[in-house]
């Protein structure tokens, strides 16, 4: 099923992302993470790619294709672009595609030191036609609060709408702690006439340091009550986790009454995690 048909055929969607575990395949582990995410009835799932260089391309495929063929669980292949050949990137989609796989999502990817690249893209928008043309539904991301490389949000909803022309038919956003940022955003995703459904990415809180590590990695601000919770909860891990889902269970409930076309949660391969989220929003109202 294509992506734009999951997300549009339900009101309130939440959609997962993992991630394949490092090393060898572990297909026991892969099934045990598909098992407990389908109950949860997200309307698709993203599958990453070559995190930090692995090129784990066989694994994105595998786990995506199991979660499509054997959990009823629509799926998208990330495809990254910056550190591979071009000849590299073609075999991965053209495998993707023997494979039955019907969405990808594009990606620029982080630029990793001591990978040379001679022939290679250097911007998603330049593989964006290909994939469509390859016939898959292809979906580009988005930053709320504007991609640390971007002199402004103005810039990033340009480029976000010349993906569109080129083909995206979704977006994923970057994570957003704030939702007054989202609706800021969504607000500029209108008035650019950008018409493709916007996934917006939240992520759990699970440390301190992980918060750090996204302030770092991702531009992200805080907000005040983001930063209540780490302070009162900094050496508690289970109240951390549990006072962080009760924040992001209000954060999507929020972006739910403002009619967002789908939410997209970053489970960090821990189905309990979206276990607590399912949960709490079940208990709002907002999913059966």
């Amino acid at each position: 099923m294509k992506i734009t048909d999951a997300i549009r055929k339900r009101g309130n969607t939440l959609s997962f992302e993992i991630f394949p575990p490092k090393g060898e395949f572990d297909v026991a582990l892969v099934r045990s993470l598909l098992s407990s995410l389908s109950p949860l009835a997200p309307s698709y799932v993203s599958v990453t790619y070559s995190a930090g260089g692995s090129k784990n391309d066989a694994l994105t495929e595998e786990i995506a294709y199991m979660a499509q063929n054997e959990y009823n669980m629509p799926s998208c292949c990330h495809v990254t672009v910056i550190n591979s050949e071009k000849s590299e990137v073609g075999r991965v989609v053209d495998s993707y595609k023997a494979r039955g796989i019907e969405n990808v999502l594009a990606l620029r990817g982080d630029k990793i030191e001591g990978i040379e690249v001679s022939d290679g893209y250097l911007h998603p928008t330049e593989i964006i036609p290909t994939l469509v043309d390859k016939g898959f539904c292809v979906g580009a991301s988005c930053y709320p609060e504007g991609h640390p490389s971007s002199p402004s949000l103005k810039n990033d909803l340009s480029i976000m709408k010349k993906k569109e022309k080129l083909g995206a038919s979704y977006f994923i956003s970057q994570l957003c702690f704030d939702n007054r940022r989202f609706f800021e955003f969504f607000r500029g995703v209108e008035k650019e006439g950008i018409l493709s459904p916007v996934c917006a990415g939240i992520m759990p809180i699970m440390s301190k340091a992980q918060v750090n590590k996204m302030i770092y990695m991702c531009a992200v601000s805080l907000p005040g009550e983001i930063i209540r919770i780490l302070n009162r909860y900094e050496y508690d891990k289970e109240g951390l986790l549990s006072a962080g889902l009760d924040y992001a269970a209000q954060q999507v409930a929020e972006l739910f009454d403002s009619g967002v076309d789908d939410v997209h949660f970053y489970t960090m391969n821990r189905p309990e995690i979206a276990e607590g989220l399912v949960a709490r929003l079940q208990a709002k109202g907002y999913l059966k």
